[in-house]
């Protein structure tokens, strides 16, 4: 088992560094929401944003990202389209062989993303 982690850890190292434009994470996200696949294929894209959507699941359980979300019904959850946007620039590492964000960075990524307030 642990020869498996260790492979799949090693098999996802070229992904952390790959970025997924930010217009592109929230449409990798909303295509899978609607249709529930994955788009993309088997490009270092479609692996990388699917990566960051994984890591950004685990950050959901995270209490400073828990502001950022609000329970719709169940187990939904309503999630910006910032945050969503800023995981696919913000810096993954690994952590216990999972990938995971540096938190403090997503949630400035994601501040950096929102729109002004009182601007039109």
């Amino acid at each position: 088992m642990e020869a498996e982690a260790s492979n799949m850890t090693h098999d996802q190292q070229p992904s952390l560094a790959v970025r997924v434009d930010p217009n592109e994470m929230v449409r990798y996200v909303h295509d899978l929401m609607t249709t529930g696949r994955q788009g993309g294929g088997d490009t270092p894209l479609a692996r990388a944003a699917h990566l960051r959507w994984s890591a950004l699941n685990r950050a959901f359980g995270d209490a400073r990202v828990s502001p950022w979300t609000t329970l719709q019904r169940g187990d939904q959850i309503h999630v910006p389209a910032a945050l969503i946007a800023a995981a696919g620039v913000a810096k993954l590492t690994m952590a216990e062989d999972e990938v995971v964000f540096d938190i403090p960075t997503l949630l400035d990524a994601t501040l950096q993303l929102c729109e002004p307030v009182g601007h039109a």
